[in-house]
Formats: C-alpha cells, structure tokens, sequence
C-alpha cells in the first residue's frame, strides 16, 4: 500500500469515527439504545484498525 493510499484510508477512517460519535449522541437522545450500541461498536472496530495503521507510519 502506497503512502498515499494509506493516508486516504486514515482520513476515511477517522470520518467514519466522526460518523459514529454523531449517531451515537443522536441514539443516545432518541433513547435508541440498540442503535447506540451498534454505532459504539463500529467505533470501536473503526478506532482499532486506525491505531493498527497509526502505528504503520
């Protein structure tokens, strides 16, 4: 993977962090707890492989 691809897959992943926390935060109004959950769990799934790849640099 080239520098650059890498550092567009970085910026994709930390959008979709970004993603997650707003929906996690309009769940969390809404009282739609499973939704919040699913979100927490795709940030957490997000946030793993951006360290992964952190590291790569």
């Amino acid at each position: 993977m080239s520098s650059e691809q890498l550092q567009q897959l970085l910026a994709w992943l930390n959008n979709q962090i970004h993603h997650a926390n707003t929906a996690i935060n309009e769940s969390r109004e809404l009282q739609n707890y499973g939704r919040e959950a699913q979100y927490a769990g795709m940030k957490e799934a997000f946030e793993k492989c951006l360290g992964q790849l952190s590291a790569r640099i």
